[in-house]
């Protein structure tokens, strides 16, 4: 593997801890950065507004990016498939680029093995308790209560990992301006590491 130049940023955080809302607020600072895809094989959810970094592929793709070892993280979550190409991550890494990504438990825990510690950092998004989330993700659209058991399910599993991560925002109501103050620093903070 060529040397990695860049810096890579996995942001870790339960549904309806208010990461996009944090990303969203980077601003001008979102120039700096690459924004890595997830591929699914989930459908599109009709016309409803769809992440734009996300790829949508037939199963039959997916299973052949598996196949031929090319992503460098994978999971299933609900019967549907989620991953991210190595070409994503490792060629923007290569050109000294910040690399950003969204990244479930699972995920992080395959890319700690591959990206060495110097060159990433894991930031970790506590919205408090499970019933101040819920109430969140309620208010926020209608959900099909075995997905909400789902996001429980994994809420639970994501928690434990917690003190892993190096850094930590505290994002629990009525802290919205704080958290992305914090949230800009640390990002800020990469991308001047990086320039010098």
């Amino acid at each position: 593997m060529e040397e990695l130049k860049g810096h890579l940023v996995l942001l870790m955080a339960p549904s309806g801890s208010g990461k996009k809302t944090l990303v969203d607020g980077l601003g001008d600072l979102q120039g700096s950065i690459y924004f890595a895809k997830t591929y699914t094989s989930r459908a599109r959810r009709g016309e409803a507004e769809e992440n734009p970094k996300y790829e949508f592929i037939s199963r039959d793709e997916f299973d052949k990016l598996i196949a031929d070892d090319e992503l460098v993280e994978w999971a299933n979550f609900s019967g549907n498939l989620y991953g991210t190409a190595k070409s994503e991550i490792l060629n923007a890494l290569q050109k000294k680029q910040i690399v950003f990504k969204e990244m479930e438990l699972q995920g992080v825990q395959q890319i700690k093995k591959i990206v060495p510690d110097d060159k990433l950092t894991v930031i970790y998004i506590d919205a408090g308790e499970w019933s101040d989330l819920e109430k969140r993700i309620l208010a926020r659209a209608a959900i099909d209560p075995e997905e909400l058991a789902l996001r429980k399910e994994r809420y639970a599993e994501e928690v434990k990992f917690k003190p892993e991560a190096e850094i930590i925002i505290a994002n629990q109501n009525g802290m919205a301006e704080s958290a992305q103050n914090n949230f800009k620093n640390v990002i800020s903070g990469i991308i001047d590491s990086l320039n010098k």
